[in-house]
């Protein structure tokens, strides 16, 4: 009886430990009864299972109820609510900028592979001949990205699991159709380029992540009239076609050698996506320090979504700086760094300064009498 009792204590001092991952407050009200529920269900389980550690289910239920409490679920602090609002505002924001990129893409798939070469001036770059399967693989690589156009549009009219299935095949997809670093044997070439690989896809992988835990199930998604919900879809792929045009126009002019490729670096370097992120979060960093003290509309929301997406995007332009550039391309990544950083620590500060008040209004209203 007494080695039965010793082992039941190590089961619930077990719970109690993963029980931590729920906020302090919402233990010093529900921990007994959860720990009470947790060991009725034990001493039903049949003879023979191991008592003394938790079920999976039990630890990922207790897990799922921590993440939906920290992202803003019901019960959750102000300051908890405010980083759930965050991370979905993260979500959307990189949904919207990858709709851009989609765009670009397909534009710029148009521009190469569906325009005959004497067209343009200069010809165009297809890789692959016409028709093969290299040229096919390539082509569906630059329009898949418009499986976050579709995550995108799902997400606007209240469908968040469309949404997530679409942008996780949207971060699969390009590289089942195109592997990222298969360029030869030699063990350090492989693994400097899946380095690099694993860098530049952090900035979509955030995005991804954000949509999956941030809308749980107690966080309904957005769903805008159909109208708004077009708009917010038309407007970045618009944007992406335009950039798709104006890439076009420099590469054909590179090719006809009517510009120096040499004065044309600058432009290359912030027209890729990592410098088109930089350009994106350094315009909101900037709108929220201008919000920052407007009434009824506060900026920290935004400001802690755009500095979630600003990490991925440092790591990004500093794991894929150009080696052993000290020229035109080396000081355009390098300034792109440190816009990126300058940016990221104005969108923490604002954020910061966001949660101060939210803890400081719970506090107030904790003391109230009564």
């Amino acid at each position: 009886m007494s080695e039965r009792v010793g082992r039941r204590s190590v089961l619930e001092e077990r719970y109690r430990r993963w029980l931590r991952l729920l906020p302090r407050s919402y233990r010093a009200e529900r921990e007994e009864e959860m720990v009470a529920a947790f060991m009725e269900g034990a001493r039903r389980e049949p003879a023979g299972h191991d008592d003394q550690r938790p079920r999976l289910l039990e630890v990922a239920s207790v897990a799922g109820l921590a993440l939906r409490l920290r992202l803003g679920g019901p019960g959750s602090a102000p300051g908890a609510c405010l980083w759930g609002e965050a991370v979905r505002l993260a979500a959307l924001l990189g949904l919207v900028f990858w709709t851009m990129i989609a765009g670009l893409y397909a534009g710029q798939a148009v521009l190469t592979y569906g325009i005959p070469v004497d067209v343009l001036p200069g010809g165009v770059m297809g890789i692959g001949d016409p028709g093969s399967p290299e040229r096919a693989r390539l082509v569906l690589a630059d329009l898949t990205p418009l499986l976050w156009a579709a995550g995108l549009g799902a997400l606007v009219r209240g469908r968040a699991r469309t949404a997530k299935a679409a942008a996780v095949a949207a971060l699969v997809v390009p590289y089942v159709l195109v592997p990222p670093f298969l360029v030869g044997w030699d063990s350090a070439v492989v693994w400097d380029s899946a380095v690099r690989w694993a860098c530049a896809a952090l900035p979509a992988v955030v995005p991804a992540l954000a949509l999956v835990i941030g809308f749980h199930r107690d966080a309904p998604p957005p769903r805008l009239p159909a109208r708004r919900a077009l708009l917010l879809l038309a407007l970045p792929i618009a944007a992406g076609l335009l950039l798709s045009v104006v890439v076009g126009v420099l590469g054909a002019a590179t090719r006809a050698e009517t510009v120096s490729a040499e004065l044309l670096i600058p432009a290359w370097m912030w027209l890729d996506t990592t410098g088109l992120a930089c350009v994106s979060l350094t315009g909101i960093a900037v709108w929220c320090a201008l919000r920052r003290g407007t009434p009824g509309r506060p900026a920290a929301p935004v400001a802690l979504a755009a500095a979630i997406l600003t990490v991925p995007a440092v790591l990004a332009r500093a794991g894929t700086m150009p080696p052993g550039e000290n020229g035109v391309t080396g000081l355009s990544a390098t300034l792109q760094l440190g816009v990126l950083v300058a940016s990221g620590i104005t969108l923490v500060v604002i954020g910061a300064r966001g949660l101060r008040v939210a803890d400081a209004g719970l506090t107030e209203v904790g003391r109230r009498p009564g």
